[in-house]
């Protein structure tokens, strides 16, 4: 049975002011459709929207992207976080892209900016890494890791993605803010 959140529940929950929930929810969701503003409803979430909502505004107050940008991000990345089951409903109606890859640990994705271009698009590209194994040792009491990872760009620009401009890169470590999100949902 999916459970339902209310705003006041949620900005609780993730230590957020109620009002900065509300205006992101108002952002990176489509209206609510049992009501708007002023018809009594107060508006519920499912898992999936308060993770949008959640990662939305990671997006805006941790990685300082601006609100625009941070729907454009969503967009962008909405098909590749569903195959990769980041999402808990929309995951189990698709097929997912991760069974023809090795065992992944954790995803960490770079998003870069390049700022708004002439045809007034925001000029973002993205890559994913995914770690499959990270091996520690010491080598003259200098203390080494090996990572063994996958990566590839992603979103509609894909072949875009390889220019990218490592001047303005932010990581997204979107398995730990995942399970980040799980812990204080159940809390």
């Amino acid at each position: 049975m999916i459970r339902f959140y209310t705003n006041k529940e949620l900005s609780k929950k993730f230590d957020i002011n109620l009002a900065r929930w509300k205006r992101w929810s108002r952002e990176f969701l489509p209206p609510d459709p049992l009501g708007g503003l002023q018809s009594g409803y107060a508006r519920q979430y499912n898992p999936d929207e308060a993770f949008t909502v959640a990662l939305g505004g990671h997006l805006v107050g941790d990685l300082k992207f601006s609100i625009p940008e941070a729907k454009q991000i969503l967009f962008d990345l909405h098909r590749w976080l569903v195959d990769h089951d980041f999402y808990f409903y929309f995951s189990k109606t698709s097929e997912s892209a991760t069974n023809s890859i090795p065992e992944v640990k954790f995803y960490q994705l770079t998003i870069s900016s390049q700022g708004v271009h002439r045809d007034q698009s925001l000029g973002l590209s993205y890559w994913a890494r995914g770690i499959i194994s990270v091996e520690s040792k010491n080598h003259y009491g200098v203390r080494l890791q090996r990572e063994n990872f996958i990566e590839s760009p992603i979103g509609p620009k894909e072949s875009e993605s390889s220019r990218m401009n490592f001047e303005s890169c932010r990581v997204l470590n979107i398995t730990e803010f995942r399970k980040r999100f799980l812990n204080q949902l159940q809390d």
